[in-house]
């Protein structure tokens, strides 16, 4: 499930961590950081005994443990704890990386005609800046999911008594993608703020959405012209979904997405696809911007260029 070269830290706190877990009350980020958790984490990777953990040097406590159960982080078998989300290291992505790259430049022209529609009427909108928001915020790293559900390709995230603090995925990549995109949603009374984040911008992001202005636009989105609005209606929408689909079928029907997928470890729980689906998103936007066709995401200055809103019918 992982690898034992040197420039993999032996802690999968250093490593990159992410989760598909719309909904959650608490992602298991933050307990991976706790204590030694991860390196636990890092050397339960393919099961250990407790006695091996302490021989090397890493704590097990029971309350540690119990914590990562209710996280659904390891299984315990006896004497065995194993970490039980996918930890892929150097040796695969390395081998991996490059040919989701040439996938996405593949698929990447056949996107070029909705995002240039986006653009033309986001122009016509009065909107300059906000391409990148609208192309990866709606469309790639938003309406893409709901098409991935809809053909069964990722688990559901709704929580229970079962998993009452998250539900979906979590996985653990090195290295770690750098100064990659994500997305964060407040819904409001009237509309849903979608904030498009890099880690230079999401604490400026969460303090508008708190702050007066940003719970203005919750509350009545059309009464300003600085963040484009979006239903499900409009040209925006149709557009961003018809980019959503042609990746999803991708996903679901490309050969070469096929092997990519069934070369990442699974733990029944969809991370295959939802690991491709993430590394392919980032290439997509940069092979888009790489050949003209989508301009790079706006720097922290403007805070409303990374913003959208999105109104029901």
């Amino acid at each position: 499930m992982s690898d034992d070269r040197t420039d993999a830290p032996a802690d999968l706190a250093r490593w990159g961590l992410h989760a598909f877990a719309l909904g959650a009350r608490s992602t298991p980020h933050s307990v991976v950081a706790m204590d030694d958790n991860g390196a636990l984490l890092y050397h339960a990777r393919n099961g250990i005994t407790m006695s091996e953990l302490h021989a090397r040097g890493v704590s097990a406590s029971q309350s540690q443990l119990a914590l990562l159960r209710a996280y659904d982080l390891i299984t315990i078998d006896g004497e065995v704890v194993t970490t039980a989300f996918p930890v892929i290291g150097p040796d695969l992505l390395g081998a991996l990386r490059p040919r989701i790259r040439a996938f996405a430049d593949t698929l990447a022209p056949r996107l070029t005609g909705g995002v240039k529609a986006i653009t033309t009427e986001l122009r016509r909108r009065g909107h300059t800046a906000h391409d990148f928001t609208v192309v990866f915020g709606h469309a790639v790293d938003g309406l893409l999911w709901d098409r991935l559900r809809a053909h069964g390709l990722v688990p559901t995230t709704e929580l229970s008594v079962e998993r009452p603090y998250w539900n979906g995925a979590f996985w653990a990549l090195h290295p770690p993608r750098e100064n990659t995109a994500g997305v964060n949603e407040v819904p409001g009374s009237a509309a849903t703020l979608v904030m498009v984040w890099t880690d230079a911008t999401s604490n400026a992001l969460w303090e508008f959405a708190r702050s007066d202005a940003g719970q203005s636009l919750l509350s009545d989105p059309h009464s300003q012209g600085a963040v484009p609005v979006l239903t499900g209606e409009d040209e925006l929408h149709h557009r961003s979904l018809a980019i959503a689909d042609t990746i999803a079928r991708a996903l679901q029907s490309d050969p070469e997405a096929q092997a990519l997928a069934a070369a990442l470890p699974d733990t029944g729980r969809h991370e295959p696809v939802l690991v491709l689906a993430h590394e392919l998103i980032w290439d997509l936007m940069t092979a888009l911007i790489k050949t003209g066709h989508l301009h790079p995401q706006p720097g922290p200055r403007t805070l409303t260029d990374h913003l959208l809103l999105r109104v029901p019918r």
